[in-house]
């Protein structure tokens, strides 16, 4: 009817609202029926991040490849091309190491590219740059280990985090914040060791903050089953506790992710059946709502579920490669090379 029309176009975060005027509205916002018919709107697109090397390798070009569900639009946005003075000997790509507002942040061979699909605008932040003194002892000479990006809602400012090993094989994060706007860099307390950001070291700008996922400790459950924020308006740091379920099945959860500009993760208990919450709140108390109710044994890689929901990840850790897999060549790390576009666009 016309309510159900109405709400397969509404953001999430009005459908949020919404669950609160009755119990009549919240099940049907939850139920499979409506999420079906939302998802068969998007035409999914992906990029992917690639690398192509000459012939001779003395020269390679990193690229995005545009690939939609219907195949219609496939094409390349060049990023860089390097030349070297002698032939190189491997073709590593580098990763995406955020996205925010229609902007992607990308970290190779010690450069940063923040590129507007849409327009192709792009810009560069050198290594030269990266590596630049800032005063403090053990800073000098050395590249980031990791790369945050994200948006200061506030005064509109994007801002790049950079964390680096004090020194060689420590295992303490130094980490600044690089204001694109003004060109400011300031030191920031991350309390944080390097190994526990986890396996893919990646932040998720959701909610106004940059989250990471930190690496899980049965030792200290209770201290583990947290997530890392930077809230990135006020610079300072907190912690974020997780759903309770999230200890007793962390083993595959392992990512987390931004469904337009709202933090997500992922219930795999009943898997194939995975249940998407949300953050909606930390103050009074944390609270995960659950947004969508999905059955993820049939998709295939260009699925809007598969990607939109990050269950790519979550999928393949089990070795339930999606059959139709379109996408040649993409390494197991994907989550650091694919990126849809349903959780890429902007969302106000």
């Amino acid at each position: 009817d016309w309510l159900l029309e109405l709400l397969e176009r509404l953001p999430e975060k009005s459908l949020s609202r919404f669950k609160s005027v009755s119990k009549q509205w919240k099940t049907m916002m939850e139920s499979s029926y409506l999420a079906k018919k939302r998802l068969a709107r998007s035409n999914t697109k992906v990029f992917v991040l690639r690398v192509e090397m000459s012939t001779d390798r003395y020269s390679r070009t990193i690229y995005l490849e545009n690939i939609s569900k219907n195949h219609h639009d496939h094409s390349k946005i060049i990023i860089h091309t390097y030349k070297f003075p002698h032939p190189y000997p491997t073709s590593d790509v580098g990763w995406i190491m955020g996205y925010c507002n229609g902007l992607v942040c990308i970290y190779n061979f010690g450069y940063i590219y923040l590129i507007n699909p849409a327009t192709r605008k792009l810009r560069i932040l050198s290594p030269e740059l990266l590596r630049e003194y800032t005063g403090l002892s053990g800073w000098a000479g050395t590249l980031p280990v990791s790369v945050g990006f994200g948006r200061d809602i506030v005064t509109g400012a994007y801002k790049v985090i950079l964390m680096y090993l004090f020194a060689e094989g420590d295992n303490i994060v130094k980490t600044e914040v690089l204001n694109l706007q003004s060109g400011e860099r300031q030191h920031i307390c991350f309390p944080l060791t390097y190994d526990e950001l986890g396996n893919d070291k990646l932040s998720v700008f959701a909610n106004e903050s940059l989250f990471w996922l930190k690496e899980f400790d049965y030792r200290l459950p209770s201290l583990s089953a947290k997530l890392g924020a930077i809230d990135l308006h006020t610079e300072k740091f907190r912690d974020v506790l997780l759903p309770r379920w999230y200890s007793r099945y962390c083993e595959s959860v392992y990512t987390i992710w931004s469904l337009r500009d709202r933090l997500c993760i992922s219930d795999v208990l009943q898997y194939p059946t995975v249940e998407v919450r949300c953050l909606q709140q930390e103050d009074p108390s944390v609270k995960w709502e659950k947004i969508l109710i999905t059955d993820t044994s049939s998709l295939d890689c260009l699925d809007t579920n598969y990607w939109k929901l990050g269950l790519a990840a979550y999928n393949l850790n089990r070795g339930n490669e999606p059959p139709n897999n379109f996408l040649e060549h993409v390494s197991d790390e994907h989550r650091r090379t694919v990126l849809c576009t349903e959780n890429f666009v902007f969302s106000v």
